[in-house]
């Protein structure tokens, strides 16, 4: 009978520190991959009105096999499907770090406000349709904690997606800068407070106990696998933090985010 014996200390953390980086490797395109199927996304939507019009005029016009109906349908699947293996690949590269003894002993010190204004910047075109931002917060420095920027970017890019698609679920899109997006970020004691009020659709009551739920989803057609909230939440909790959810159906989705501040900073 052979047996499997543990790799010595040294060999395991430089095994973890291999783990570790190729996760990290995943990560880095994977967030750019997100960021622009979700404004191509974007992009599309603000073409379907032309579509439509071309399409009504020219009904025996064909693109290969597809006529522009359903050629449109098709890009909007494909989309779709690419937005849900980015979301899958980030939670398999977070299951890669939570394999690993040693994964979160380099955490850096990181200015949430930067985090968040670079976020909400990215995101500016797929709001520019329909939606009006205000983006709030203290002086740089004083909302500074400790953990993985590239992860918190994650985690803030699901919620800001989200709140775009709640909007657009209730004021439609391309027709007027309708919907209302608020994003918050201030100090609470010994915490970095992020809100993300949006007056989007909201969620019923058994929705909202479902939010967090792996593979729930509430997004029309499927739009949604399920795993951006349940994401945003490991990678929240991994930094010591915690996510709640207020909603109601109609009235919009209100998500706060709580982060311990930096050690130093809480003493300086």
């Amino acid at each position: 009978m052979n047996d499997v014996q543990d790799p010595p200390i040294a060999e395991q953390e430089r095994l973890d520190r291999l783990v570790l980086g190729i996760a990290h490797e995943l990560n880095n395109p994977n967030a750019f991959i997100r960021l622009g199927a979700t404004n191509l996304r974007q992009m599309v939507w603000l073409l379907r009105p032309c579509c439509d019009e071309y399409a009504a005029a020219h009904p025996d016009v064909r693109f290969g096999p597809y006529d522009l109906a359903a050629l449109r349908v098709r890009i909007d699947e494909q989309l779709e499907a690419i937005l849900g293996a980015t979301v899958r690949l980030s939670a398999i590269a977070e299951r890669l770090k939570q394999c690993t003894a040693v994964a979160l002993d380099d955490r850096a010190p990181v200015d949430l406000r930067d985090v968040v204004a670079d976020m909400v910047a990215a995101h500016e075109f797929l709001f520019a349709a329909d939606t009006r931002v205000a983006f709030a917060a203290p002086a740089a420095g004083a909302c500074v904690v400790s953990g993985y920027r590239l992860l918190l970017e994650q985690a803030i890019a699901v919620l800001l997606t989200n709140a775009h698609d709640a909007i657009v679920a209730r004021h439609g899109t391309g027709g007027g800068r309708d919907g209302r997006l608020d994003v918050e970020l201030g100090e609470d004691g010994r915490d970095v407070v992020l809100r993300i009020r949006d007056d989007g659709c909201g969620m019923t009551p058994d929705h909202l106990a479902r939010a967090f739920t792996p593979y729930f989803t509430t997004k029309a057609g499927g739009g949604g696998d399920g795993l951006g909230l349940p994401l945003c939440r490991s990678i929240i909790q991994r930094h010591g933090g915690t996510v709640a959810i207020a909603s109601a159906r109609g009235r919009g989705t209100t998500v706060t985010v709580r982060l311990p501040r930096r050690e130093e900073d809480r003493h300086g």
